[in-house]
């Protein structure tokens, strides 16, 4: 089985909602949020952020945010956050991530997902989606949206 990272833009309701239904039935909540608009980055995650790590982002755009609660890992970045992020993605060419892509390095420390990273396509793939990452960014901000971030 695939992890994914998973980015969406709950309404403040929604959220309050979201927040709720973790409280008393995660399965349910679990549905409501995949009911949310967003987007995602597929298994890229761990490999964008491994390169993400050089470049001192003022967000952690991968594994960053308040959990909205202990017992489920569903994290949110307020707007500001969302903001802040989405001006450093937007002056960040992927380029400056690829200097710091060590096939080997991220085989050896086990950056997930450990099979990619041998495939002569995965730099193709991370930069296909932080392209991704970088527009989901710029759209919530432009709405002026907080982010969910979750796995599943």
């Amino acid at each position: 089985m695939s992890v994914v990272t998973y980015y969406s833009r709950p309404t403040p309701e929604q959220l309050d909602e979201l927040r709720r239904l973790l409280d008393s039935d995660v399965l349910a909540a679990l549905e409501h949020l995949g009911g949310l608009p967003g987007s995602h980055i597929d298994r890229a995650w761990a490999g964008l952020h491994f390169l993400l790590l050089d470049l001192d982002a003022p967000v952690d755009v991968i594994n960053g945010g308040e959990p909205l609660t202990e017992a489920h890992p569903v994290r949110l970045l307020t707007a500001g956050d969302v903001a802040t992020a989405a001006g450093f993605l937007a002056a960040t060419p992927f380029t400056a991530l690829a200097g710091g892509y060590d096939r080997a390095l991220m085989e050896s420390i086990g950056v997930y997902p450990e099979d990619l990273w041998e495939a002569e396509w995965a730099l193709s793939y991370l930069e296909d989606n932080y392209t991704r990452l970088t527009a989901v960014f710029g759209e919530a901000a432009a709405a002026g949206d907080p982010l969910l971030v979750h796995r599943s």
